[in-house]
């Protein structure tokens, strides 16, 4: 005996929204150009990236000799 394949009932229709939609402003809207500063310059006493890697690098290549299996 066939099973009646099972009929689907419609989606009901969306409701209309009770607040109307927003318009668009009638003049566009303008923002101020981005003018950026310039770059100041360095200070003279500042330290050299180099200057940190060193101070990195020389203790952890010490520490691996020290280290090593002999």
């Amino acid at each position: 005996m066939p099973t009646p394949t099972p009929t689907r009932t419609p989606a009901p229709a969306p409701r209309p929204s009770a607040e109307p939609a927003p318009r668009s402003s009638a003049t566009p809207v303008h923002y101020p150009r981005h003018h950026p500063r310039p770059a100041g310059l360095p200070a003279p006493d500042r330290t050299s990236p180099v200057t940190y890697v060193l101070l990195i690098a020389i203790p952890a290549i010490v520490a691996v000799a020290a280290l090593r299996p002999r």
